[in-house]
């Protein structure tokens, strides 16, 4: 059985709509009862204010206290417990539902799926309610729509209750909004109380403001500081803080900090100013718009500012934390990621192969030549270079052509061999030329003529130079001494081509081991020892040894083995002195940090570094972390705003927000 009725054409506030449902209610039931004898009785309401009026002794208005009455007659005073709104069947017929939703309604037919286990009952106390309409006597003005509400009324919204109990001050991320909304909640209750009141539409008054803001400030002080209220108010040996600080209350009961500026010709707010806890959100939000108001200022800065009104505990470590957020300011000021400490070197760069078998290739910057009929082109130099020997071989080239460069590429197979892996640099610069070696050492075309001579490509990550340091300190050993002989001579492209023969010798002839002042030591090792078995620049000799045949005679069968044998052990034993002297002197070199405490994630939102103004950085999200052995990471996959996926060394990243491993 349901019972409904209209509104009445006077106006009531929904508190008091709420009561009259209860009477209706409460009417129901007595109605029921004198037709069926039963004992258990349940009276339920979803108002928690109508809960508070049935079960509070405290003097109600007349038009309340009638009602209130009422019901206890009808119900004999029956307990009323709390339904939540949206498991209150009453609410099909006062919002209206269609007859297909009133047809499959389990809640009208069955009432709350809790209701036939009393353990499952909503529980509901009188504190937990905040009652706005009943705690305050108003006095109209009937000249004007204008409340003036008691002391009272502030005192139980905030004192006992607290505005923080009303709004979640974590919801916001803006002070002048909090303010702002705040404002507006308070406004919207004073006309909650006064429904005679026109609606006021005008903008937000600074009065309206500045309550809102002592709202929160009294809230936060109640909230952190009780122990110093408690101890204010009473008699006893006062708290290090409230000593410390000389705290004392003004007359609205708002506790500013003292101290011997009484009689600086200063503001009474910066005289004494309001107490703040350093960790509340409301004090965080407070420094945010103190940094934004101040132009991102600095720490000090923005500490200035907010002493004029304020007083802080810990304030610089408060502002720093705020300010180490700032993405405005990170943009502008903030690090990029560290990089760990080097990794042990690759496989390939320590392995005892064939000459060759990991190959570097780089090509330098443009040289320019003279032409048979005087004008000037353009050449470049092809570098390369084994990962293990560190033997070099060069190749000057006319353009950037793919032709040329599989002419050069065919050229140097021809005389050293072919390599297995072959390594190119990935990075992109703003001119030209970079842009076609990009281009021409990602070209499809080369690619697949390499893979088909099974040779394997791979590059290293883009703007990372270092990934490839073996072979970048060759290309400017190469042009530092092409600079060196030429000067600003105008030479024609046979005789640089000369040249660059001489150098590739020259470098293959430098020492990897270290060159002893004794002259009983052996020479030392280079590059041309493990590709030829002695140095280009020296005339051919064998060794004399002992157990070694040197009349040999090469007119027949035998003495080419033997000569080649000899020549093997040649090789060999300079093989050996690499494994022994050059590997052993590759750790002389290297420095350890100690910290790889790594905070770079999958998600990352971050400046991209480049050759523009940083403020003029692209913006970019990591995708996948590019993972040594070791287990740290040096490089990443990051997609940018254009949806491009490209790969960066993580230095050249510099991260927007802040790492949760960072904060203090």
């Amino acid at each position: 059985m349901s019972k409904t009725r209209f509104a009445p054409l006077k106006e009531l506030t929904l508190p008091k709509l709420e009561l009259m449902a209860a009477v209706i209610a409460a009417r129901l039931t007595n109605h029921i009862l004198q037709s069926i004898a039963t004992e258990s009785v349940h009276l339920w309401s979803d108002s928690q204010i109508v809960l508070y009026w049935l079960d509070t002794s405290k003097q109600l208005k007349r038009f309340v206290q009638n009602r209130v009455c009422e019901i206890h007659e009808l119900t004999d005073n029956r307990k009323w417990k709390y339904c939540p709104t949206n498991d209150n069947p009453a609410d099909l017929l006062t919002r209206g539902v269609t007859s297909l939703e009133y047809l499959k309604s389990i809640l009208w037919m069955k009432g709350p799926s809790w209701l036939h286990d009393h353990y499952r009952w909503p529980k509901w106390e009188i504190t937990d309610s905040t009652v706005l309409t009943t705690t305050a006597e108003l006095q109209y003005d009937n000249n004007s729509c204008n409340i003036q509400t008691c002391s009272s009324l502030e005192n139980t919204i905030v004192g006992l209750n607290g505005i923080h109990n009303i709004m979640d001050v974590n919801r916001f991320s803006n002070y002048r909004k909090l303010l702002r909304v705040t404002a507006y909640v308070m406004r919207f209750i004073d006309k909650c109380r006064s429904p005679r009141c026109s609606a006021n539409l005008e903008l937000l008054t600074v009065h309206e403001l500045q309550h809102a803001e002592i709202m929160w400030i009294r809230s936060c002080q109640s909230v952190t500081f009780h122990n110093e209220i408690d101890n204010m108010d009473s008699k006893g040996t006062r708290l290090p803080l409230v000593r410390q600080l000389r705290l004392l209350k003004d007359d609205t009961g708002i506790i500013r900090s003292g101290g011997r500026i009484h009689n600086a010709p200063l503001d009474m707010l910066t005289k004494f100013p309001y107490l703040l806890p350093a960790k509340h959100p409301f004090t965080r939000l407070l420094i945010q718009d103190a940094h934004g108001s101040q132009l991102h200022a600095g720490i000090s800065g923005t500490i200035t500012h907010l002493r004029q009104k304020f007083w802080i505990p810990a304030i610089r470590q408060a502002v720093n934390c705020v300010i180490r957020k700032c993405v405005k300011c990170r943009k502008v000021t903030g690090k990029q990621y560290t990089a760990p400490d080097p990794p042990p070197l690759p496989k390939n760069r320590v392995e005892d192969t064939p000459p060759f078998t990991v190959t570097g290739v780089d090509f330098t910057g443009a040289l320019y030549v003279r032409k048979y009929d005087g004008s000037e082109s353009k050449t470049y130099v092809c570098l390369f270079t084994c990962a293990s020997t560190r033997a070099v071989h060069l190749e000057l080239v006319h353009d950037l052509s793919e032709e040329s460069f599989m002419a050069a590429f065919r050229r140097f197979t021809s005389r050293k061999s072919l390599p297995r892996i072959m390594i190119s640099d990935n990075a992109t610069t703003f001119n030209a030329t970079a842009r076609n070696i990009r281009e021409l050492t990602q070209s499809r075309t080369i690619r697949r003529t390499l893979n088909n001579g099974g040779t394997e490509s791979r590059f290293i990550p883009k703007r990372a130079p270092w990934f490839g340091g073996w072979w970048e300190r060759l290309i400017g050993f190469t042009k530092t001494t092409i600079k060196k002989v030429l000067g600003r001579s105008f030479v024609t492209f046979e005789t640089l081509q000369t040249l660059v023969t001489e150098i590739e010798t020259i470098m293959n002839d430098r020492p990897l081991t270290y060159v002893s002042s004794d002259c009983t030591d052996l020479q030392p090792l280079t590059p041309a020892h493990l590709l030829y078995g002695r140095r280009v620049n020296s005339l051919p000799y064998q060794e004399i040894a002992e157990n070694v045949e040197t009349d040999i005679n090469l007119g027949n069968y035998t003495g080419i083995a033997k000569r080649a044998k000899v020549q093997a052990n040649l090789i060999r034993h300079f093989r050996d002195r690499w494994r022994h002297e050059y590997l052993t002197s590759l750790r002389e070199h290297h420095r350890k940090t100690g910290n790889n405490k790594q905070t770079i994630e999958v998600g990352d939102v971050v400046h991209i570094q480049d050759d523009a103004p940083r403020n003029q950085w692209k913006l970019g999200i990591i995708t996948d972390l590019i993972t040594g052995n070791d287990g740290l990471t040096r490089a990443v996959m990051l997609r940018t705003k254009n949806g491009h996926v490209t790969s960066r060394p993580i230095v050249k990243l510099y991260p927007l927000e802040l790492i949760s491993h960072d904060e203090p």
